[in-house]
């Protein structure tokens, strides 16, 4: 009962900064400049100018905008702050890492299974299907002629990848089916973000809580 307890705190303290913009914060999360009993070190937000980012270990400069935090579901809700409202741009982020996301203060989050990949291929030929979506407009897309977005989650088989293509490419999106899409449908549902689901035990119980990664590199 006591571990409970110091997990999921009732109230928080009086010094611990309750919210951000919009955005009620509380325990396990915190933001950077609380004290330090407030929250978990590993969930620490940042707050400027009425947004907050949740710094990933994705690369040096990678920040999310948090748009949502359920504490019923234990899930997180965010945005690649770097993503362009305007127009539709293509982010890069290192492969395969997205079973198990780091904050910048150790191990803390897992990519929700129900998440589907999304890749920017570059193709070799055209390729006519209603898994692969012309990309070619988005900002920053390879030089390729043919540009395409394909969606890869438990339904998609491997033979459904073009051999002619490569990975350009990959970031998780919250789709299941891009069939009748347009770029511009995708990007907007890139703009909604992801989840993540994240546990205070986390960090002692590693394996157990990232669990095996949904990949078309690592079936590949």
């Amino acid at each position: 009962m006591a571990l409970a307890v110091s997990l999921f705190p009732d109230t928080c303290m009086a010094d611990c900064v309750p919210s951000c913009g919009n955005l009620t914060i509380g325990y396990p999360f915190r933001l950077r400049g609380d004290p330090k009993e407030c929250g978990l070190p590993w969930y620490e937000l940042v707050c400027k100018n009425n947004h907050t980012t949740l710094p990933l270990e994705l690369s040096t400069h990678q920040n999310f905008l948090v748009e949502e935090i359920s504490r019923e579901n234990r899930t997180v809700r965010v945005v690649d702050a770097s993503l362009d409202r305007n127009k539709c741009s293509i982010p890069y982020y290192p492969l395969l890492k997205f079973q198990c996301w780091q904050s910048q203060n150790g191990p803390s989050f897992r990519n929700i299974t129900e998440n589907s990949i999304m890749y920017v291929l570059s193709c070799n030929m055209p390729i006519s299907s209603p898994l692969h979506v012309d990309a070619s407009n988005c900002t920053n897309s390879p030089s390729s002629p043919h540009t395409y977005f394909f969606l890869f989650n438990n339904q998609t088989k491997l033979s459904d990848f073009n051999e002619s293509c490569r990975i350009e490419a990959q970031f998780p999106v919250m789709l299941s089916n891009i069939s009748g899409l347009s770029a511009s449908d995708i990007y907007l549902q890139m703009l909604m973000g992801f989840e993540l689901k994240y546990s205070p035990w986390f960090a002692f119980n590693n394996v157990e809580f990232c669990g095996s990664s949904l990949s078309l590199l690592k079936k590949m």
